[in-house]
C-alpha cells in the first residue's frame, strides 16, 4: 500500500493518484471544502482521509466545528497554511484550539516553506515556530510539510527534537529546484532520514512520485515505513 499524506480535493484526485500507484490520500481541506473532502470520504473511505481547514479568526467556531467534524464526519486532522491565513503557529489565539486537536487526537499539519502565489506572505513560511506548540503540546501529533521547504534544516531540528513531530515529502521538486547549493528531492529525503529517523518520514505527493522512494537507495525497510507504515500508524490504522 502507497499512502499519499498530502493531497488536496481535485476533480480527478482518486484517478490521477490510482495513476501513480497511490492506494490512499488525506485530502486537505480548505475554508470552502471541509464538507467536500467529508463527502468524498464518506463515499470512498478506502481511498480518502479528510483533514478540516479551521477559521482562525473564529478559534471557538473552529474549535466547535472540529468536535462535529472528527466525532460526525470522520476527519482525522487539520491543515494550517500559514502563508494565506497570516498566522504563526505559536499565535496564543489558537492554543484553545490545540487543546481540542490533542484531546480528539487529531493531527495538525503545518505548510512549510516560501512559495509565490497570490496573497501568501512569505515571513509566514518558516516552521521554526512550530518547536513552541511541541514543546507546549506534548501529545499533539504535528506534522511539518514539505520536508520544510526552503527551512529543511529548521525542519529536521524541530523533527529530531520532538517525538510527535514528523514531516511530509509533497512539493519537493519546487524547493530543490530553487535551492542553493542544488539538492536533489531523494537526497533531502534521505538526510531527513539519517537525523531525524525513518520513522518521522510520510510520503506525499503533489508532483512526487511514490518511485522517488521506491527505486532509491534507502532501506527496504526504510522504503516501507515512508510510503504507507508511519502514516498508517500516524492515523492509528497500525
Amino acid at each position: 500500500m502507497i499512502v499519499n499524506f498530502h493531497e488536496h480535493p481535485y476533480e480527478g484526485v482518486g484517478e490521477h493518484n490510482a495513476s501513480l500507484g497511490i492506494d490512499r490520500m488525506v485530502l486537505l481541506a480548505d475554508r470552502d471544502t471541509n464538507d467536500l473532502v467529508c463527502d468524498m470520504a464518506e463515499r470512498e473511505p478506502q481511498r480518502y482521509i479528510p483533514f478540516y481547514r479551521a477559521d482562525v479568526n473564529d478559534i471557538p467556531k473552529s474549535c466547535a466545528e472540529l468536535r462535529h467534524y472528527v466525532q460526525h464526519r470522520g476527519v482525522r486532522g487539520v491543515k494550517f497554511q500559514p502563508l494565506s491565513q497570516s498566522v504563526m503557529p505559536n499565535d496564543p489565539k489558537l492554543y484553545p484550539f490545540y487543546e481540542v486537536c490533542q484531546e480528539l487526537r487529531a493531527i495538525v499539519l503545518f505548510h512549510a516553506g516560501v512559495v509565490a502565489f497570490p496573497k501568501h506572505y512569505v515571513r509566514f513560511g518558516n516552521p521554526v515556530q512550530v518547536d513552541d506548540v511541541a514543546w507546549d503540546f506534548p501529545d499533539l501529533r504535528i506534522v511539518i510539510a514539505h520536508l520544510g521547504g526552503n527551512y529543511s534544516y529548521e525542519a529536521m531540528v524541530i523533527c529530531s527534537n520532538h517525538p510527535n513531530v514528523y514531516m511530509d515529502t509533497a512539493y519537493l521538486h519546487f524547493f530543490c529546484d530553487r535551492s542553493l547549493p542544488q539538492v536533489q528531492p531523494i537526497e533531502l529525503v534521505a538526510r531527513a532520514v539519517r537525523f531525524c529517523g525513518p520513522e518521522k518520514i510520510l510520503f506525499a505527493s503533489e508532483d512526487v512520485h511514490p518511485s522517488l522512494i521506491a527505486d532509491s537507495d534507502l532501506a527496504e525497510e526504510t522504503k516501507k515505513l515512508i510510503l504507507s507504515g508511519n502514516a498508517l500508524r500516524l492515523l492509528d490504522e497500525q
